[in-house]
């Protein structure tokens, strides 16, 4: 163990306390854990500058006060501190695990081929060329190839690899986009907004707001007087819309955006691959790639630890980040970057894909039939993004109420916008705990919100 984090000169009273305090500091903060040796005094004294009577009589006032013990012929040992009092109360303050999680912060392990996306990693990893150098700031080339194909054939993208760039989700990707389009511009969201990306727009100093929306999306007259001239689509917060009404709908923002040449359309199409009412509807991009800034990624896809995401840009904010590309640093790990491109060529990704429809539109069905069995009275919309429904329990109980309740006793609830409702995303749900959990809720609706 090193004693780096050791400064004597700081603090008062004598050398050993000091010391004494700083160890005891250092076990209580996590950084020395239980179990742990001590440097030994010849050791920590040299380390440390002071001499070895003043380490021992700091090992002893720790052995003393219960927070090490020395072991014959070995050493001192930390075998454990109680916590401080500002630690406990953190601790109460976390938030509990939930019995059933309808959060989308996980997903189903049915829903993960992680032994096959552990044995492409395995495989980059023995690449150790590869690894030797930093990642390419827009991300690597091969991976964007194999995405330029990838988005066309999922979701009829229109792109080329030097029209992609890579980041760690949709923020860094926002984060980057902000930075070219700059701060005098305002965003629209529709579909009641992304929270995420508002703070974002924020925090560089565009304004946004979240535009009137119905079933097909923003409404285009609300949009006209809004005065922005970005609009961000959130296809996959869309529900029960008319294919027709759609198509109508996005020609129109293909007007609305031919009509100045400084506006812009953001599409984040988040689980589009995902969809199930309406596979035949591709992405907007399709349409106006001239115009539209694309955003895809990958959590729900593979896993949520694996931070992959793309940006798609129309040329001519790609030549703006190309011209600046070395003053960014790629957030997305290299590793994972190169196991993505493997795992596309293979067409493991598309089979992976194909399994997940199934599984997932198997899912939705279930949750809508055992909606119907033990609420009936309770009407229940599933959005495009086929892992994520909203209930309606037709009573005035604000969201965040039925929430709250429901976490007491155990589910974990996103809020809605409109009273009396709520949204489960199932995608980290196991099937055979989605009767049990709506059982419970059902409990929780009817005895109201006080629990």
């Amino acid at each position: 163990m090193l004693f780096d984090f050791i400064n004597l000169k700081s603090g008062s009273g004598a050398m050993y306390l000091r010391l004494y305090e700083q160890i005891t500091a250092a076990v209580q903060s996590g950084v020395i854990k239980k179990g742990e040796r001590l440097p030994s005094i010849r050791e920590a004294a040299a380390q440390t500058g002071v001499s070895r009577t003043t380490v021992e009589s700091a090992y002893i006032k720790l052995c003393i006060e219960g927070i090490a013990e020395s072991s014959p012929q070995r050493g001192y040992f930390i075998c454990g501190s109680a916590k401080p009092a500002q630690r406990k109360a953190e601790e109460k303050r976390c938030e509990p695990p939930f019995l059933y999680d309808f959060s989308g912060r996980k997903i189903d392990s049915a829903a993960a081929d992680i032994s096959f996306w552990k044995k492409t990693v395995r495989e980059v990893l023995r690449d150790t060329d590869e690894l030797l150098s930093y990642g390419d700031p827009q991300g690597e080339y091969g991976l964007r190839t194999a995405l330029a194909a990838y988005a066309y054939k999922a979701r009829g993208v229109r792109t080329s690899p030097e029209n992609i760039v890579i980041g760690a989700g949709v923020g860094p990707l926002l984060n980057i986009l902000c930075g070219l389009i700059g701060k005098e511009n305002k965003a629209a969201v529709e579909n009641g907004g992304f929270e995420q990306a508002r703070l974002i727009f924020s925090d560089y100093g565009i304004s946004a707001l979240t535009v009137e929306s119905d079933k097909n999306g923003a409404k285009t007259d609300a949009l006209r007087k809004s005065g922005a001239n970005v609009l961000m689509l959130l296809p996959s917060a869309l529900s029960r819309f008319s294919v027709t009404g759609l198509s109508a709908r996005r020609g129109e923002f293909v007007k609305w955006v031919g009509e100045d040449e400084n506006r812009l359309i953001i599409e984040d199409d988040y689980n589009g691959e995902l969809r199930y009412t309406a596979r035949s509807v591709t992405a907007f991009q399709g349409k106006c790639p001239e115009s539209t800034i694309y955003i895809g990624s990958f959590s729900k896809l593979l896993l949520p630890s694996v931070r992959i995401a793309y940006m798609v840009l129309p040329d001519r904010l790609a030549s703006d980040f190309s011209a600046r590309r070395g003053v960014y640093n790629q957030t997305c790990g290299k590793t994972e970057q190169i196991a993505l491109k493997n795992y596309i060529e293979t067409g493991e990704l598309e089979k992976h894909l194909r399994r997940l429809r199934k599984l997932y539109y198997a899912k939705s069905r279930y949750l809508c039939r055992t909606v119907e069995e033990i609420m009936p009275n309770t009407d229940i919309t599933l959005f495009e993004s086929s892992i994520t429904a909203e209930l309606d329990f037709n009573n005035e109980t604000e969201s965040n109420e039925i929430c709250a309740a429901a976490a007491k006793n155990g589910i974990k609830l996103l809020p809605a916008r409109e009273r009396g409702r709520v949204r489960l995303c199932f995608a980290g749900i196991s099937e055979k705990d989605i009767r049990p959990a709506l059982e419970k809720l059902k409990t929780v609706v009817q005895s109201g919100t006080k629990k």
